[in-house]
């Protein structure tokens, strides 16, 4: 349960975590666009891959420094490190080497940077608990399906009906709860319908229906992320987004409408995940504690208007 407590002693970074044990639902996508619309908003940010086999924003990252470099352009790239993947014999020995890794990654970044962007892989592992539980934020992305909602509450056959908590759902409490033990910190969760078609269905009606019950249940907050658009695949290889300045490697030079869309709707959730936002007159530090009143205030009129007990 998100429960009033005085303010924790925050680290200067704002902790931004992508996670869902679900694969297919654009993980990656959003941690490279959220990194590159801080960096591009003149924030200091560093990213971190935690996903050691599929490695997507690590990836990305080498595509963009080498575009930059080979265009001789100036271009935004956070501090990054990928976590490497155990080599030892068995299960235990690799995470404990992992966990290293990860603990010297953060210890690096968390007094440096003014936020952080963490990449996760879909699956349930001790390092992916353990980064859920340094969340400030937390953004889990899902397709408009009820295959994606029943990894947080078991989908009914009366979809009016709540079923029982999935195990998504569960590992983001027990983050919650070790949060609050670890710094009397807490969680801004984000659920992110993604990858979403550009008409409207009966399914999407049912699913944001559904999501919409769940929220106050299992205190999450809802926002939209991005169309289901073939301009964020092609852009990978070259390692750009939406964000720059793309007119010069698409085929027609000037964007579609497509594409300033695309633009818009990043532009759009950035807004909508409420992250603390510095300015001439509010310091860093000054803004993630009002984030932190602000977001607190936020979770206990969410558990007022709740149909069950706190979670």
């Amino acid at each position: 349960m998100v429960q009033a407590t005085d303010p924790p002693d925050l680290r200067s970074a704002h902790v931004i975590v992508v996670g869902n044990e679900k694969g297919g639902t654009g993980k990656s996508t959003l941690s490279i666009h959220i990194a590159i619309a801080l960096l591009k908003a003149g924030y200091h940010v560093a990213s971190i891959d935690l996903d050691t086999r599929q490695r997507t924003l690590t990836r990305f990252l080498e595509n963009r420094q080498s575009w930059g470099a080979n265009a001789r352009r100036a271009i935004e790239l956070p501090f990054h490190h990928a976590l490497e993947r155990g080599g030892k014999d068995s299960a235990s020995e690799n995470e404990i080497v992992e966990f290293t890794s990860f603990a010297e990654a953060i210890a690096r970044v968390e007094h440096a940077y003014e936020f952080v962007v963490i990449d996760t892989p879909a699956s349930d592992s001790y390092l992916m608990r353990l980064a859920h539980s340094l969340a400030d934020t937390l953004v889990t992305p899902m397709n408009d399906s009820f295959i994606d909602v029943d990894v947080l509450a078991r989908v009914h056959n009366d979809r009016r009906e709540r079923g029982a908590t999935a195990q998504y759902a569960a590992l983001v409490l027990e983050a919650r709860r070790q949060r609050r033990l670890a710094d009397a910190g807490l969680i801004d969760w984000v659920v992110v319908r993604n990858r979403m078609a550009s008409l409207a269905s009966h399914n999407q009606r049912q699913v944001a229906g559904s999501l919409g019950r769940l929220s106050p249940e299992l205190q999450f907050r809802m926002a939209e992320g991005f169309g289901d658009r073939v301009i964020f695949r092609e852009l990978f290889p070259v390692g750009l987004t939406v964000l720059d300045s793309i007119e010069e490697v698409t085929d027609r030079g000037a964007l579609s409408a497509s594409q300033m869309t695309a633009r818009s709707e990043v532009e759009a959730l950035i807004g909508n995940l409420r992250l603390p936002c510095r300015t001439a007159e509010l310091p860093h530090m000054q803004a993630r504690h009002l984030w932190f009143e602000k977001t607190q205030a936020f979770y206990q009129e969410l558990i007022s208007k709740g149909s069950a007990e706190p979670v």
